[in-house]
């Protein structure tokens, strides 16, 4: 399955607490190294030694909350250095490769602690903070934010288009 989906289950009555309500989360799907299709937005000057290049690209993403199909799209550009001082140079795989392993334990990390009725905007703004902090420890100058590069196409995760087939 494509999308990151919060399945909550309520448990009634646990612990002896007749009419109380217990939310767990349940998050299936995962976003793959291949969805992050970055774009070089500033080359590497060859001819420097120093930190350089930018990569980035713009992600849409679909939760939805398994018990009202409730439904909503979580928008986030994720940048990362071409060459930095801390790892030098970040090829393009293990970038991708980082960028998706930290996206979904982001995503699982909140999803999964959601209550049931959450906001998934509330959800959607949590995850990309928590995504932020992960990938800076990861890759030093790499940050999680709104799309805002200019010339940047989004990539959709499991959301239909008219016409066209969806990862």
């Amino acid at each position: 399955m494509g999308l990151w989906a919060l399945v909550t289950t309520l448990w009634v009555g646990a612990l002896g607490q007749s009419g109380c309500a217990h939310g767990r989360g349940l998050v299936i799907g995962r976003i793959t190294p291949e969805h992050f299709r970055f774009k070089t937005v500033v080359a590497v000057d060859a001819a420097e030694l120093q930190p350089d290049g930018w990569r980035a690209v713009c992600i849409h993403a679909r939760i939805t909350e398994g018990d009202s199909g409730a439904t909503d799209v979580c928008k986030f550009e994720v940048g990362v250095p071409i060459r930095n001082t801390q790892q030098g140079e970040v090829p393009l795989e293990v970038a991708q490769q980082v960028v998706a392993s930290l996206a979904n334990a982001a995503a699982h990390e909140i999803l999964s602690k959601a209550d049931q009725g959450e906001m998934i905007a509330i959800l959607c703004r949590r995850f990309k903070n928590k995504y932020d902090r992960l990938l800076r420890e990861r890759i030093a100058g790499a940050r999680v934010s709104e799309c805002q590069t200019p010339g940047l196409d989004p990539i959709y995760f499991d959301i239909p288009l008219k016409g066209a087939a969806n990862d």
